[in-house]
């Protein structure tokens, strides 16, 4: 059956590709550049990144025009970001954009190297189109810049316990110290924390990503670079999102094993393999990033059956070129007994008992809008049971 991926009427969508590659970049000392009249610039900037007010960042729009994207005139946007990265002297250049650079094929890497010739800067082209959702746009970015400044050799001399925690901005975490809590669960449990991509990380940190025996994918929108990693260094990924004692000792056992074997695995039980749309009727409903999705999934399940009504959960995300049908949300949330997900998905109950929905934000969602309520989750403290408490 084919699905209508483009229509919502009643939810919202997720966060675009460029707001994913500003949010993955934005510690590193570089100047972003998108490429846009000046829309989705802003649409980042007051909704979707909330360091602006204690972490300092070069985020630019180019200001695209009608008669520049009529004609072509590249020359308009080079002269522009030379004369820009001449004053500030960024460590690097990120050239993205959204839809209009998009649909006048705009030659991202051709347009690069005119800048990097013309001011001396490394200059990452990243040809984000506005269409897909932030986990491409960071997949993207994050595989961009390792490409460019981390070196596949450093591996050498990765520490037997050292892991990088891969995925990590605030479009998934937001800025109420997850990731801190994410550096200190896996410090506890004796590894070695490399690199944390990239909250709390600085360009020469980032350099020495090569530099673990593991990549711990904590959200999908790490994937990309981890995948880049294992083919460039070999290095075996986990995937799982320590949230709750109980799936945070499966994420911390499935690290260990894959530091003694070099095999991939996923610690979210028996999510791995679960089709996106395959959601019984009568449970508990998590939607969200993927990673998230399934591991909160399994960290209900392994509560005893009382604690979680005797019900089953499962997992609900969005694809990251396609989305999530709103078709598919809406009968998935009327069918299932509880949800979890963010406040703007209860605009589809409908009347419906509005104890049963768990109000769960997820900023590359719903933005800043619910950013206060949004509990910090990550490690073995935060209470699953009592996140269900108010359903049963």
């Amino acid at each position: 059956m084919k699905r209508d991926y483009q229509t919502h009427v009643f939810t919202s969508t997720y966060t675009a590709d460029v707001s994913g590659v500003c949010s993955a970049l934005y510690e590193l000392g570089g100047m972003t550049v998108l490429h846009d009249p000046s829309g989705c610039n802003s649409t980042y900037s007051t909704h979707d990144e909330p360091r602006w007010f204690d972490t300092d960042s070069l985020m630019y729009v180019s200001g695209l025009d009608e008669i520049t994207a009529v004609m072509g005139d590249d020359n308009v946007l080079i002269r522009d970001v030379t004369a820009a990265a001449n004053d500030l002297h960024p460590r690097f250049i990120t050239l993205c954009g959204a839809s209009i650079p998009h649909i006048i094929a705009f030659d991202y890497r051709g347009v690069a190297y005119l800048i990097e010739q013309a001011c001396g800067i490394p200059v990452l082209p990243v040809p984000t189109d506005g269409l897909k959702s932030y986990v491409s746009g960071v997949g993207m970015a994050l595989s961009a810049w390792l490409d460019r400044f981390a070196d596949p050799a450093a591996h050498e001399n990765a520490a037997e316990n050292a892991v990088n925690l891969v995925g990590v901005t605030p479009l998934d975490f937001s800025v109420n110290g997850n990731a801190e809590r994410l550096r200190k669960t896996f410090a506890a449990a004796g590894f070695a924390v490399n690199c944390c991509m990239a909250m709390g990380e600085s360009f020469e940190s980032m350099a020495n990503a090569y530099r673990a025996r593991a990549n711990i994918v904590v959200s999908s929108a790490g994937r990309h670079a981890a995948k880049r990693m294992k083919k460039k260094a070999g290095i075996p990924i986990v995937e799982g999102l320590p949230i709750g004692r109980a799936q945070t000792e499966a994420v911390l056992r499935a690290a260990r094993e894959t530091l003694a074997d070099g095999s991939d695995r996923t610690a979210w039980g028996a999510f791995g393999n679960t089709g996106r749309y395959t959601v019984p009727k009568g449970g508990i409903l998590v939607i969200g990033e993927e990673v998230f999705a399934k591991s909160l999934a399994a960290a209900i399940s392994l509560l005893p059956a009382e604690k979680r009504g005797g019900l089953a959960a499962y997992p609900l995300w969005p694809d990251e070129d396609e989305g999530l049908p709103e078709r598919e949300v809406i009968d998935a949330v009327r069918d299932s007994a509880v949800v979890i997900a963010d406040p703007l998905y209860k605009v589809v109950l409908r009347g419906s008992d509005p104890a049963r929905f768990i109000e769960f934000p997820h900023e590359a969602y719903s933005g800043r809008i619910f950013r206060a309520a949004l509990p910090a989750f990550a490690g073995p403290s935060f209470s699953v049971e009592g996140l269900l408490k108010t359903a049963f």
